[in-house]
């Protein structure tokens, strides 16, 4: 199907990237950014443990490699390509997955506006498809490196988060917009801002100040979320816009809680992940058992789910596969490489596009509206991010 042949297609991009002629990489995490990278000399390469051996063999073969041991004055690239392309196609990954998950929203509406498709089902099967395409590759890379009960307990902490952003995104998305939806959802980066310094004072051996200065980018956009939910052309504020919130927490905690865990066990990527992903569709299964007693019923039974409502659909199983092996495991394979080649500010900046996308997106599939009002306010939003990623990255420098 057209979402299969995709994830293929985004997952051999990425190998063919990996693969080429890239240096090795160190990931360093910070409080409340995300990861950054810091590239190997030459001499620093050669004691690098995580490469195969096959490939130490390769690259002691190549003779660009012994004619740059021979200079010893620049590092080995190993690619014909100009030294430009490299940074600029990460960050070119980096913008494809942000409207990759911007489409998330649209994505999401499509596929529960299918007759039988309720916020519940559509949760279990998506993040059942993602745990099972991620599940191979973590039991393998368990084999190969155990992880520590530590790491699992924080993971699963860190996908109770995750779980919570998720939920509150898919149920609030039943009644607003997909462009609300993201927009409310970008709030994330100033929510990381302000707990991060709110952790830094905390937990700082001497005295610290709260840098108040942080607060301005959070002023800023909640004056952007004012403007589009009271001017805005998605209507006048609903549950669904309450719900949405859960998102920036949600997410917003499950970054704090993943940079701790990889600061902590940097190999542990794929398993970590894979535990998210199994608590969030374990939440998803809870919120299908529970549904029935929302909705009215007077006793409470465990039931399989019943997939036939997307089965009998042709259109929600292109969108379970999308967002599940796309969107999801994929994505998320992708940026645990894409985010060790740009640098946290980059990457960061990048992402803060995710609402436009999704505006785009809204308008071109669903037929949404963004009025003058919700460009102003999006901008406020955007900019207040931008603001707080910076002001975070001068403080580091």
């Amino acid at each position: 199907m057209r979402a299969v042949s995709l994830s293929f297609l985004i997952i051999s991009a990425a190998s063919a990237f990996q693969s080429g002629s890239i240096p090795a990489a160190r990931l360093e995490t910070r409080p409340g950014r995300l990861l950054e990278t810091r590239r190997y000399s030459t001499q620093e390469k050669s004691s690098v443990s995580t490469i195969s051996p096959l490939a130490t063999k390769l690259n002691e073969s190549s003779p660009q490699n012994d004619f740059v041991e021979s200079s010893q004055q620049t590092s080995s690239l190993n690619s014909d390509l100009p030294e430009w392309f490299e940074p600029l196609a990460w960050r070119g990954v980096i913008l494809v997955l942000c409207a990759l998950w911007a489409s998330n929203f649209s994505a999401t509406k499509v596929v529960m506006a299918q007759p039988g498709v309720d916020a519940s089902l559509y949760t279990v099967a998506r993040f059942g498809v993602a745990v099972a395409a991620l599940l191979p590759g973590a039991v393998a890379t368990l084999k190969k490196s155990k992880v520590d009960m530590e790491t699992v307990k924080e993971s699963i902490v860190c996908g109770s988060w995750v779980a919570f952003g998720y939920l509150g995104q898919t149920l609030g998305l039943l009644s607003t917009t997909a462009s609300k939806s993201c927009v409310i959802c970008s709030l994330n980066c100033v929510f990381v801002a302000v707990v991060a310094e709110v952790w830094r004072v905390s937990r700082s051996a001497v005295e610290t100040k709260f840098e108040y200065s942080r607060l301005i980018p959070a002023l800023i956009a909640v004056i952007g979320v004012a403007i589009i939910e009271l001017k805005g052309a998605g209507g006048d504020p609903n549950i669904g816009d309450l719900l949405s919130f859960a998102q920036p927490i949600g997410f917003g905690m499950g970054y704090l809680q993943l940079e701790d865990i990889m600061a902590k066990n940097p190999s542990a990527g794929l398993p970590v992940s894979t535990i998210k992903l199994g608590v969030v569709f374990l939440a998803s299964l809870f919120m299908y058992e529970l549904t029935p007693l929302v909705n009215g019923a007077s006793d409470f039974s465990l039931t399989i789910p019943d997939m036939s409502p997307i089965l009998a659909s042709p259109l929600a199983i292109e969108g379970i596969l999308f967002t599940g092996l796309i969107t999801t495991a994929a994505a998320l394979w992708v940026e645990s490489i894409a985010f060790a080649k740009v640098s946290a500010t980059d990457a960061s900046i990048i992402l803060t596009t995710e609402p436009l996308f999704a505006a785009l997106i809204g308008a071109l599939a669903l037929g949404e509206t963004f009025g003058a009002s919700d460009y102003v306010g999006a901008s406020l939003i955007i900019g207040a991010c931008a603001a707080a990623i910076l002001m975070g990255s001068e403080e580091e420098h």
